[in-house]
């Protein structure tokens, strides 16, 4: 004669689930039930100092990150591969890679290369990815000025990632400056300086650049002498050519323009910090046809974005957004034609973009 088993009621607990051999099911308890203990992601402080004991550590500077866990790193005149400590892997990063290009690490080598922390950056040059996360991927970090390169044509000049460039710089404390390559392709130059000119009435420095015949190649070295720098913006603008032409022993790989949508072609595949013969550093970057900035920006957008905090004194509301509000300093430019409607619209462009839906 089979004995009715008992039915315990219990609450759903986090458990881990193995084969037992049970002797008796009406001795079976809750003491058998093991909740799983899983490894927990550290927070980000506790991850950026090693609580290794007794470690030779060594700083460097990160040059590329490369996959698997592993990065080129320069220490005083060497270049090594070195891998990033077990720890980082367990760490709550919120960013889409756990160091970047620029970056400054302190290196474990008492053995194989191995990096065990990562410096306090600077400055990082970031854009975010337009899902409702906003994963931010990190360009470079610890840089002096953003070189913003865009083409005259071919692909045509794209003012609204200038703008986005911009803005990334400033809310990053990091120097913005533009570039305008492939200035040959224009009828005049006078044409591609009024393209520049709103940025420069602003106190922005523009440079007007070409590859073919040298124009711009000068000033745009003595910019660049001793000081680190990103060359990023949108792809097929000629970056790589700019920087073969400043210095042709770094060889780096160019593409032609697409036939079919004369849009650029990625030759840069990944971030790389290259040394200037003449001084300094470069970020040579992948080409980005867009770029993200984060939702949490949104307030300081009508402060960085060129041109407008200079208006907003003649706004009605201290607050004011400069998109639907009545006696609009900015709104009252614009109509009376004394600040670009083209530059307008692009800064309620980037606006919209950083509402939350």
């Amino acid at each position: 004669m089979n004995k009715k088993r008992d039915k315990k009621k219990f609450k759903r607990k986090n458990i881990k689930i193995s084969n037992i051999e049970i002797g008796n099911v009406d001795h079976f308890t809750d003491d058998t039930i093991t909740e799983e203990k899983r490894a927990e992601k550290k927070l980000i402080e506790k991850g950026k100092i090693s609580n290794k004991r007794n470690l030779k550590l060594e700083r460097g500077r990160i040059l590329e990150v490369r996959s698997n866990y592993k990065c080129v790193v320069k220490m005083g005149d060497e270049e090594m591969s070195c891998t990033l400590g077990g720890r980082f892997k367990q760490v709550n990063f919120e960013t889409k890679s756990i160091v970047a290009a620029g970056d400054y690490v302190n290196i474990d080598v008492s053995g194989d290369p191995r990096i065990e922390e990562i410096v306090t950056r600077a400055n990082t040059l970031s854009r975010f990815s337009d899902n409702d996360f906003q994963i931010e991927i990190i360009i470079a970090s610890n840089i002096d000025q953003v070189i913003i390169t865009s083409s005259y044509k071919d692909p045509q000049l794209n003012l609204g990632l200038i703008d986005r460039y911009i803005c990334a710089a400033k809310i990053s404390n990091i120097t913005p400056v533009i570039c305008i390559n492939k200035i040959d392709l224009a009828e005049s130059l006078d044409d591609v300086k009024l393209m520049g000119s709103f940025y420069e009435k602003h106190g922005l420095k523009v440079i007007y650049t070409s590859v073919e015949t040298g124009e711009g190649i000068k000033e745009l070295k003595e910019l660049l002498k001793d000081k680190d720098s990103v060359f990023s913006g949108h792809s097929g603008a000629g970056k790589s050519s700019l920087i073969n032409k400043l210095q042709p022993d770094l060889k780096l790989r160019t593409a032609e323009i697409s036939d079919y949508h004369r849009k650029g072609v990625h030759t840069t595949t990944r971030s790389r910090l290259l040394e200037w013969d003449f001084g300094g550093y470069l970020v040579d970057t992948p080409g980005i046809k867009t770029f993200g900035l984060h939702r949490k920006d949104k307030e300081k957008l009508k402060e960085i974005f060129p041109g407008l905090s200079a208006l907003a004194a003649e706004c009605k509301f201290f607050n004011c957004t400069h998109s639907h509000e009545k006696e609009c300093g900015v709104k009252k430019a614009v109509e009376n034609g004394s600040y670009p409607l083209s530059r307008y619209e692009s800064y309620l462009r980037i606006l919209e973009s950083l509402s939350s839906e």
